[in-house]
């Protein structure tokens, strides 16, 4: 990144699914690159990516701490494909 240059905001939207599987099919494909506790919640956040070249779309996948059943999926970004 250079320096002075502020980074353009992606869109994000955010989904929130009833599901006992916290990894579900969305039709790309994504790899893990980190995840982390969140304040007040016993279950942690995890932080994808899109595997496609040049596509720099993220997503978060975190459980509600209201309510275990609910998956929130958490989208940033575009799909260039």
């Amino acid at each position: 990144r250079r320096k002075g240059k502020k980074r353009s905001h992606q869109p994000r939207y955010a989904i929130q699914t009833k599901s006992d599987k916290e990894i579900m099919d969305d039709g790309y494909r994504w790899r893990k690159y980190g995840q982390k506790a969140v304040k007040n919640s016993p279950y942690p956040r995890s932080y994808y990516r899109c595997t496609y070249t040049k596509c720099h779309v993220k997503k978060r996948v975190e459980r509600s701490s209201k309510d275990s059943s609910l998956v929130i999926t958490t989208y940033e970004g575009v799909h260039t494909h």
